[in-house]
């Protein structure tokens, strides 16, 4: 593992980064600036733990940047890019924290979509969420409406959702996999495997996991383990082969396309 956390976005545009799962991907972060704002804290969390726990983003409008501001960002980097003749895989929501938070989420998708179609229409949009908000119909909507929405999810029991993902408030995992089921198949999950204080990679800790993978019914599955040092350092990553293993178990049983990156 890198013997660092990443630090935390300072802007709205950061990027465009090269990813093993994105491609050239121009990052839009519309949370905070400088402190991570996300409805879980989770104790893998490459940024450390969450600044500002909540699931109510209008509480904290006045923290987020407007969506006109965001529009212009992403209009600035998308001209800037095609005037280099850069190429962008993806315009990707992600950055300090839970995009979906944001109380104009729907609204800023549509934006962004209109300038992706306009200036580099040959990228997609992307989101990476942690799944709480989907049980919200607008948000379902706004993902419907984003070509490669990756969703979280890295248990299927209540219990290791608590321990694993430490949800700030009443956030139900029933729901989110409800919300999952209704998104289908334009879903990508990513599941993070962990060892040590938390351990959702052994034998007991899979059935549910694979059960709610039969639920949701998703595009793929993408699985990995710790590249940073955690949020918490008692945790500790999982072998390739047991992460093979789990591959194997998830296309064997869920009957669903699964990918291993570490």
């Amino acid at each position: 593992m890198k013997g660092e956390l990443l630090p935390l976005q300072k802007g709205i545009i950061y990027g465009p980064v090269r990813s093993r799962r994105l491609g050239n991907s121009l990052g839009v972060n519309i949370s905070p600036a400088e402190i991570k704002f996300c409805s879980l804290n989770c104790s893998y969390c490459q940024y450390s733990w969450t600044g500002l726990p909540s699931s109510d983003g209008e509480r904290f409008r006045e923290l987020l940047p407007a969506a006109a501001e965001i529009a212009a960002r992403v209009k600035e980097a998308l001209t800037a890019a095609s005037a280099k003749r850069i190429r962008i895989d993806n315009i990707t929501f992600s950055g300090n924290g839970e995009p979906t938070l944001h109380p104009d989420f729907p609204e800023i998708v549509v934006m962004v979509s209109k300038l992706r179609d306009s200036l580099a229409p040959g990228a997609k949009t992307a989101c990476l969420s942690n799944s709480t908000t989907i049980a919200d119909e607008r948000i379902l909507g706004a993902l419907e409406k984003i070509d490669e929405p990756f969703m979280k999810l890295d248990a299927g029991s209540e219990g290791m959702f608590e321990m694993m993902n430490r949800p700030s408030g009443k956030i139900a995992l029933e729901k989110i996999i409800e919300g999952l089921v209704k998104l289908g198949g334009r879903a990508t999950i990513q599941s993070m495997f962990t060892r040590g204080a938390v351990d959702n990679s052994g034998d007991d800790a899979l059935p549910p996991y694979i059960a709610a993978l039969k639920r949701i019914r998703p595009k793929g599955v993408q699985i990995y383990t710790l590249d940073r040092i955690p949020a918490d350092g008692r945790l500790l990553p999982v072998t390739k082969r047991r992460l093979e293993e789990i591959r194997k178990i998830i296309e064997t049983e869920a009957k669903l396309p699964a990918v291993v990156y570490i």
